[in-house]
């Protein structure tokens, strides 16, 4: 198995496990920012650790600079909409399922943005992985 792939899979677990300490956070009625905070400090403090151990000079272009600060702001949003929805009685169940869609955000862009082929094989394999969504969610 690639590199590549084998991160994506560690990428899949872990994200699957901070969606649902969100749900965890809503369940226990945590005020969204202030959970936020914490979890920003936290995630700054492992990317601090990384930097340091890798020995890499601070380097980041501007461009590059305010799309990190683009996808901060769309985080927080993702972070306080889901806090939120579960502190408002949403399921798991339900709610899981429909954030799950936003695959079809990343490859509808990455289409635009790079112009990654997307093929009949990958159409089925969104048109599946929409459907067992919706059904998820039902």
């Amino acid at each position: 198995m690639s590199v590549p792939i084998m991160l994506s899979l560690l990428a899949l677990v872990s994200g699957g496990i901070i969606t649902f300490i969100w749900k965890v956070a809503g369940a226990n009625q945590a005020y969204g920012p202030s959970y936020m905070i914490v979890e920003t400090l936290a995630f700054g403090l492992v990317a601090l650790i990384i930097h340091l151990v890798q020995r890499h000079p601070f380097d980041l272009s501007v461009k590059m600079t305010g799309i990190a600060a683009l996808g901060g702001v769309v985080a927080a949003i993702t972070v306080f909409s889901m806090i939120l929805a579960f502190r408002l009685g949403g399921e798991g169940s339900i709610l899981f399922p429909i954030a799950g869609l936003s695959v079809i955000v990343a490859v509808i862009l990455s289409y635009i943005v790079y112009r990654e082929p997307i093929n009949a094989t990958k159409m089925v394999g969104l048109g599946l992985g929409i459907s067992s969504i919706i059904i998820l969610s039902r």
